[in-house]
């Protein structure tokens, strides 16, 4: 009789969430019934495009912190950072992924993690995504301010098929967002895929980009068929042609790029 008990608010909350599917309410309505079983920081519902910025449908904050909302920024052109948005431009499997498994190496020290994501979302993130079409991928952000533990995984896991059904239904009774407009979409491309140009060479940009999406010089190097050395070597080039002496100085020039094309 205990156990059973112990399981009433969760079908409380899932019978709410049946309820909420095609509503405004829903994605809350979802954050709610997952935080009921596992420890969130924080939950971000969006709708990446495969070429214009993310549609966000419902930001939820439980940490009540008295700052301004970061999407606007992020959706300005850091979400090309985001390993998760990444990860959702080639092919994957609908359901739950945890950063860990889709992170490049070393990511925790690159300046995105440490001057964006661990502050606004948290040391560790698992999202649910499920592609609704060939340009569209809808996602579900669980943010946490500590390493979620493997029961928990597990528990969202478990979870998985319901949550996809109710994405996806959900979805289908909702009219699909328009995506932004593709003057939008061409300063993204101009503050990341066409960072450094005019100031750099093309390969020095490439360094500069995967440098900013927190690939470590081996990766680089595997990634463009060029030693490690010749990778230093160029990331020592464009950091004297930018004016900068370090990782996070180059992550500050990228930001203010990004400030400077909202203006």
């Amino acid at each position: 009789m205990e156990a059973l008990l112990k399981e009433l608010p969760l079908h409380h909350h899932l019978a709410q969430l049946m309820a909420q599917i095609g509503l405004p309410g829903f994605w809350r309505q979802m954050v709610l019934l997952l935080r009921g079983g596992v420890p969130l920081d924080n939950a971000l519902a969006a709708c990446y495009h495969a070429d214009a910025p993310p549609r966000i449908l419902e930001e939820c904050d439980f940490q009540h912190q008295a700052v301004a909302s970061p999407m606007a920024l992020y959706c300005h052109g850091l979400y090309l950072l985001d390993p998760f948005y990444q990860y959702t431009q080639r092919p994957f499997v609908d359901g739950i992924h945890h950063l860990p498994d889709i992170a490049p190496d070393h990511f925790r020290q690159s300046e995105y993690f440490q001057r964006y994501m661990s502050g606004e979302v948290g040391v560790d993130e698992v999202q649910v995504l499920l592609r609704v079409d060939a340009g569209q991928v809808l996602s579900l952000s669980l943010g946490k301010a500590s390493e979620f533990e493997p029961a928990d995984i597990g528990k969202l896991r478990v979870m998985q098929p319901w949550l996809l059904s109710a994405m996806r239904r959900h979805w289908q009774l909702c009219s699909a967002p328009t995506p932004p407009s593709a003057s939008l979409s061409d300063q993204l491309t101009q503050t990341l895929s066409h960072f450094g140009h005019g100031r750099l060479s093309e390969r020095e940009a490439e360094v500069a980009r995967l440098t900013l999406c927190g690939l470590s010089s081996k990766a680089i190097a595997q990634q463009l068929a060029i030693s490690p050395e010749t990778v230093k070597v160029h990331r020592r080039n464009l950091y004297l042609k930018l004016g900068v002496a370090s990782h996070a100085e180059l992550f500050n020039c990228y930001i203010e790029q990004l400030r400077g094309s909202e203006t």
